[in-house]
Order: structure tokens, then C-alpha cells, then sequence
């Protein structure tokens, strides 16, 4: 058994940001990780994806990415500079260590991992990240074997798909619509689409739209606050290129909200029927709370824990915290330059309850005496 001060699952932005700063700290903690590399749940996306976020707004705090600063890094450039920041920083780590349970007695965290291995500490944070398991529908137990299905998390190229085919992406936020868009060359693409969707400019006068919300602090605006819930009703699309005129200029037919499928059909909301011979759907993720084992720390939405600036990320279980989930503090907390921001208040929490901690055991001991 391995003791420790804090044990963090996920070693992604958001738990690298909370080892960095607990090192400063000086408290000991473990980055449990439980693919091979850090980044490989990057390296598996989209071949041809890059992110929205310039490479100077793609950066944790002390190491700078390579690259063109106001150029748009790739998927492997985030994993590299990921796992980069793990080295740079000398952080504690454990790969291909994937958490099976964890329990709770005597105010110690039990956690327990393959190959046996198990980990002790007094606080436990989750940084598992928001998108863990991809979204598929009810819906498609009702689409024939002969359809081929993909999720939004395992499509990486064209060619897994053939040539020629007909083939439906349900759901119509950036993902989709990528997708959409790169397979139309080769093929008759349907995309069935939701709510209308908000798109905005990815450079306003020669700025990164990012540039811009990270200097009005829109971007760090309260989950609670009115411009935050504006925010996160709007949820915009930034890139003009991926609207619904542009993907209608590409070839792209847009269907409607999907209502049902029926064998190689997928019908939307206007009863309007579209053959498939592939689905792929991109309808966002879920979080993976099958290894928190605690009793009532998850519910069916998810991992529980309050959100906000002023108690963003606590959950019901004291020394138990939660970072990089969508919303938790504000809009940056699940992009790599927000990490930071709540990983140093999850840092000072986490700095305070060990203290409380010490005291208490201290306590403990002197009254066995």
C-alpha cells in the first residue's frame, strides 16, 4: 500500500494543475493514470482536429507550448505537451493504473486500483475530466445489423467508414459538425441537428476569440452569474465555418431532431425518413462515476459537488474534491487554461483540510494516552 498526503485520478489539465500546485505546497500526492501515456485520451481523437484555442491560450501555468503562439495546435501536440508538463514539473505518477473502488473509514481514502495496488491518503481529488463516456441513445438498439455505428470518441479518419456511403451524424455541435463536414467530400452526409445553435467569430479584429474572453472575463465569469448562465444557455460554436449555410454549401443535408429509428431509417422530428449505411453519433459525454464507489457521491447526472467560484468543486465527503468538470467554477474550468484557476483553490482547500486534519489526529492520539 502506498500512503500519501492526496491521491488525484486523472492526470489530464486539470489534475497536473492541482499536483503542480499542491507541490507548492509542499504536500505529497500521487496522479493516478490509467492510460499507457499522459494525453492518450487526446491521441485517440479526430485525425484532423485542432483545437479552438490558439497554442498561447492552450498553456498551463510555468511551461510554454512549442509551436506558433497564435497558431492552433493538434491533437498530438496537446498529448505530447501534457505529458511534457508531467516531466518538466516531476510529478508523482502512476500509469496504466486504472481505480476500481474507493472506500472511506477513519477519515482515510481507500483507493484501489488493477494489479492489486492499493493507495491511501486523508484527501482524494477526481480529475477525471468531462468528457469520459460518449453518449449513445436508446435510439439505436432499433437500427439494423447491417448499420454500422461509431461514437463521437471513436471515430479518428475517413477510412473507417468506406467510400460512397450514406452517412448520418446525429448531433450538431463542433464535433458533429467537423465530422460532417470532412466526410462530405466522399460521401452523402445527413446531419440531424437540435436546438439552433449560436456561431461567432473566430477572430474579432485580428484577435483569438479566446483572447478576447479571457480579457473581458467572460470566460471566467461565475457559473451563477447572469452573463455565465447566459453563456452556458447559448453555448456558441466558435468557428463561422462550421454554420448551417457552410455545411448546406459543402453537400450536407440537415435533418431535424431525431425522433426514432427503424431498421437502416432514422426518422427526425419532421417524420422525414434517411437511410444509413453509417451512424455516428455526437451526442456529447458523460461522466464515468463507475469507480467512485462512496455511497451517495454520485446521482444520475453525475459526480455530486457544488459549483461556483465560492464552493466549485467540493463534494459531500469532506477531503473529497472534484476538478475539470464542465461549469465547475465558470466556462474555462474544463479548458486547459482554465485548470489552473480551480486547481489552486482546490489546492488551498485541500492545504487547510489536511491541516485540520493533523490537529485532529493529534487530538485523537493525546486523548488515548
Amino acid at each position: 500500500m502506498k500512503k500519501t498526503e492526496c491521491i488525484i485520478v486523472g492526470a489530464g489539465q486539470a489534475g497536473l494543475s492541482v499536483a503542480k500546485a499542491l507541490r507548492k505546497k509542499r504536500i505529497d500526492c500521487v496522479l493516478l493514470e490509467k492510460d499507457r501515456r499522459i494525453g492518450d485520451v487526446w491521441r485517440r481523437r479526430q485525425d484532423s482536429m485542432r483545437l479552438f484555442t490558439s497554442r498561447a491560450m492552450t498553456e498551463l501555468p510555468g511551461l510554454s507550448m512549442r509551436g506558433e503562439r497564435n497558431g492552433y495546435p493538434d491533437k498530438h501536440e496537446v498529448a505530447d505537451y501534457l505529458e511534457r508538463y508531467a516531466r518538466y514539473y516531476d510529478l508523482d505518477l502512476c500509469t496504466e493504473m486504472e481505480v476500481k473502488a474507493v472506500h472511506c473509514q477513519d477519515g482515510m481514502y481507500q483507493v484501489y486500483a488493477n494489479d492489486d495496488r492499493t493507495f491511501q491518503a486523508p484527501c482524494l481529488v477526481n480529475a477525471t475530466g468531462a468528457n469520459q463516456l460518449a453518449i449513445v441513445p436508446p435510439e439505436a438498439e432499433q437500427l439494423s445489423e447491417e448499420v454500422i455505428q461509431l461514437s463521437a470518441d471513436q471515430y479518428q479518419r475517413p477510412e473507417q467508414v468506406g467510400k460512397g456511403r450514406k452517412i448520418i451524424i446525429v448531433g450538431d455541435g463542433s464535433s458533429g459538425r467537423m465530422i460532417a463536414r470532412e466526410l462530405s467530400a466522399e460521401h452523402q452526409v445527413t446531419l440531424f441537428c437540435g436546438a439552433r445553435r449560436v456561431f461567432i467569430s473566430h477572430h474579432i479584429f485580428g484577435k483569438d476569440i479566446f483572447w478576447w474572453l479571457t480579457a473581458t472575463r467572460i470566460l471566467y465569469a461565475d457559473t451563477h452569474s447572469l452573463i455565465g448562465k447566459i453563456l452556458r444557455r447559448r453555448n456558441p460554436i466558435p468557428s463561422k465555418s462550421l454554420n448551417d449555410d457552410k455545411l448546406v454549401d459543402a453537400g450536407i443535408r440537415l435533418a431535424g431532431r431525431l425522433e426514432r429509428c427503424d431498421g437502416r431509417y432514422l426518422i427526425d422530428s419532421e417524420r422525414r425518413r434517411y437511410k444509413a449505411d453509417v451512424v455516428i453519433w455526437c451526442l456529447g459525454y458523460r461522466e464515468d462515476t463507475r469507480w467512485l464507489t462512496l455511497p451517495d457521491a454520485v446521482d444520475e447526472h453525475g459526480f455530486i459537488c457544488e459549483n461556483g467560484y465560492q464552493h466549485g468543486g467540493k463534494t459531500p465527503y469532506p477531503g473529497l474534491f472534484i476538478v475539470g468538470k464542465k461549469w465547475l467554477s465558470c466556462r474555462g474550468s474544463e479548458l486547459v487554461q482554465g485548470a489552473a484557476k480551480d486547481a489552486m483553490r482546490v489546492a488551498d482547500w485541500i492545504e487547510c483540510y489536511l491541516d485540520d486534519f493533523s490537529k485532529n489526529q493529534t487530538t485523537l492520539r493525546d486523548n488515548e494516552r
